[in-house]
Order: C-alpha cells, then sequence, then structure tokens
C-alpha cells in the first residue's frame, strides 16, 4: 500500500506553488505599482482574481473530481497554473495580467479543492485534524518563499524574469503529483457509490455547517493575506527597503508553518477546539492592530504568525463533523466556494480602503476587524451543532 505520508507530502509541495504564485504578485507591490502606474484598488484586484473563480468553479470542480478522477483534474489545475502564470510574466498589460492571474487562478481552485478532499480520504477518521494542518501549511509555506525571494529577484532581474520563477514551480509539482499520488482503494469504493447517489444531497445542517464554516475559514484567511499582502508596502513607507521588508513580513508565514500542524496537534489532544480558535482570534486582532501602533515590526509579524498556527488544521476539519462521507467531495467545494468569495473580493475592497484613506496601515486594521468576523461564524456554526444534537436533522 502506497505510503500516505510521502502522498501528503507530495499534495503538501503542489500546493505549496499555490500560495508562492499567489503572494509572487503582493510581494512584489511597491514594484509593479511604480513600473506599471497601476492603482492600489488594482493592485489588490490583480490579488484577489486569483482566488474569486472558486465562487464558480469549487462545488463543479468537486463534481468533475468524481467523475474524471481527482489526480487528472490537480494535473489539469497545475498545467493551467502554469500556463496562465507564464502569460503574466510575459506582459506589464493589465488586461493581459489580469487574464494570466485569472487562468492561474482557476487551475489553482482545482487543486485546492481537490488536494484537501484527497487529503480526506487517506485521513479521514485518524490524524485528520494533524494531516490537514500539514496540508495548510503549505500555503504559508508558499507565501513566505515569494516573500524572501521575489523582492531581491525583482531588484537584480527585473520583474519578468522574476514571474518565471512561480511558472517552474508549477511546472515541477506537476511532475510530482504526476509520479508519487495514487487513490487509496476505499476512497475509489467509496467515490463509485458515491456517483450512485443523487448529487447535491447535502441536507440542511451540512449546507449551513460547510457555509459557516467556509466563513470562518474565508475570514480567518483575510485576515491572515491582508498583512502579509500589504504590509511590505506599509513597511516601505516607514522608510524600509522592499527585499528588507519583505523578509520582515515573512515572518509570519514562516513561523505559521510548524505553528499550524503543532497547534493542532495540541488543541486535538487537549479537547478544547473551539476555546483555543476564539482566543487565538482575539489575540490575532490585537496583534495586527498593534502592527501599526508599535516600531517593533520584526516583533509582531514574529508573533503573529506564531497565534495565527494553533486555528488553521482545526478550521479545516470543522466541516468533517457535519458532512456524511458521500458528501465529501460536494460539500468541500461548497465550503471552498465561499472562502474564495471573500478572498476574491476582500484583497480589492483592502486596496479600496489604502486608496481612498491614504493611510498605508488602513488594510491592516481592516485585516483585524475580519478576524472578529470569523470568530461570530464559528460561533454560529457551534450552535448549528448545538441545535442539530438537540432536534436532529
Amino acid at each position: 500500500m502506497p505510503n500516505r505520508w510521502l502522498i501528503l507530502t507530495a499534495l503538501t509541495l503542489a500546493r505549496a506553488t499555490m500560495g508562492f504564485q499567489f503572494q509572487s504578485l503582493a510581494a512584489v507591490g511597491p514594484a509593479m505599482t511604480t513600473e506599471t502606474a497601476i492603482s492600489y484598488t488594482a493592485l489588490g484586484t490583480l490579488m484577489g482574481i486569483y482566488l474569486l473563480p472558486g465562487a464558480f468553479f469549487a462545488v463543479p470542480g468537486g463534481w468533475l473530481g468524481k467523475r474524471f478522477g481527482d489526480k487528472r483534474l490537480v494535473i489539469i489545475g497545475l498545467t493551467m497554473m502554469t500556463g496562465g502564470g507564464a502569460l503574466l510574466a510575459v506582459s506589464h498589460v493589465y488586461e493581459v495580467m489580469f487574464a494570466g492571474r485569472l487562468i492561474s487562478g482557476t487551475g489553482a481552485v482545482l487543486l485546492n479543492v481537490l488536494v484537501t478532499k484527497m487529503v480526506t480520504d487517506w485521513f479521514a477518521g485518524d490524524n485528520i485534524a494533524t494531516a490537514m494542518g500539514i496540508l495548510i501549511s503549505s500555503w504559508p509555506l508558499g507565501i513566505a518563499i515569494a516573500l524572501v525571494t521575489m523582492g531581491p529577484l525583482t531588484e537584480i532581474a527585473g520583474l519578468a524574469r522574476a514571474f518565471a520563477i512561480p511558472v517552474a514551480a508549477c511546472a515541477l509539482a506537476l511532475l510530482l503529483v504526476a509520479m508519487v499520488y495514487t487513490s487509496p482503494g476505499d476512497a475509489q469504493v467509496n467515490d463509485a457509490n458515491a456517483n450512485k447517489k443523487p448529487i447535491g444531497g447535502l441536507s440542511p445542517v451540512e449546507l449551513w455547517g460547510v457555509v459557516l464554516s467556509g466563513c470562518v475559514w474565508c475570514f480567518y484567511n483575510v485576515a491572515f493575506i491582508l498583512p502579509l499582502s500589504f504590509g511590505p508596502e506599509f513597511l516601505a513607507a516607514q522608510g524600509i527597503g522592499l527585499a528588507a521588508a519583505g523578509a520582515i513580513v515573512s515572518l509570519t508565514s514562516w513561523l505559521i508553518i510548524p505553528a499550524l500542524p503543532m497547534g493542532a496537534w495540541f488543541a486535538q489532544h487537549v479537547g478544547r477546539p473551539t476555546t483555543t480558535m476564539i482566543a487565538s482570534f482575539i489575540i490575532i486582532a490585537i496583534v495586527i492592530w498593534m502592527i501599526p501602533l508599535t516600531s517593533s515590526n520584526a516583533l509582531m509579524f514574529a508573533i503573529l504568525g506564531i497565534i495565527f498556527g494553533p486555528a488553521g488544521g482545526l478550521i479545516v476539519a470543522l466541516p468533517t463533523q457535519v458532512l456524511r462521507e458521500e458528501n465529501r467531495a460536494v460539500g468541500m467545494g461548497v465550503f471552498f466556494t465561499v472562502y474564495y468569495i471573500g478572498m476574491g473580493i476582500f484583497p480589492a475592497i483592502a486596496g479600496y480602503i489604502r486608496d481612498i484613506s491614504g493611510s498605508p496601515a488602513a488594510p491592516l486594521w481592516f485585516a483585524g476587524a475580519m478576524i472578529l468576523v470569523a470568530m461570530l461564524a464559528l460561533l454560529g456554526f457551534r450552535i448549528l451543532l448545538i441545535r442539530d444534537l438537540r432536534y436532529g436533522q
């Protein structure tokens, strides 16, 4: 039988290319606004459009995975990420860059929805929170690599050559998944049985459960990505160079990588996941709001990475508490649809707030508010489960 931890490693590395490609644009934001003369609203739109296709393709992605196979769709997704990234690299025309981000983002949707389902197939009922913690650590890993490499590469070689690096990473990930991944036998049987059942047969509790948990995941990620996306520009406004600013902001991503699986493992064994998440959300809001008020930039971004960690794996494991086995693919599609809508819209809103306020700190204040919205969605999810236990579906 294939080693499921080796498969998890391959899928985690493939997903890291998504974070790398997504953040490669934000990491050179000051250079983009200078060289292409685009506004921060336009920059935020380019950031968000990478994830917005998920609003339309997340659920179909789950269905297509059932119909044509998870591995095949992931390879197609990585191919689109490679092609769309290449389109961005060869042009500085805004419309072409927009098209490239849209194509690569659509491929990233297929990758993200299906690798989550693929890991669930291998680990459901056993080490699921730990496995999810490892998988989602790939997103900050890719972001951290982009933050420490894209700025210096742009200064040395220019934007076009720097954007070629994420393209190469996507191509290598495609080869890795093609060589390593295989489906577990029981998942194949379950998928075959699921195909005999009506598609989209989510119960009301399942539907509302994945919508609310999707909101938690959405606003948690919005609060995470905004300091990383607008942090370099905020630090640059304080007189810090682009490369140094990227290195400081990357501390959040580097430290969240071990914090995600370790925090999920700790919370799972302590047995207080909801308390852990709520406490994390409150502290995250406080730390984000402290960034503009202190000169200890490196310390604040480092603390941010540590406190973001414990909640991540616990949030992604929430849908498993409401979804029946045969509804995983469709349910996770709904979960990611909610996530992608928010991640596609809110970076542009943050950029607009930056433009109209004229303050580099404005997106940070906005990010702190978003994590508190995630807390409200979590409380709604828990109330739903309590009512379900009391009255039944």
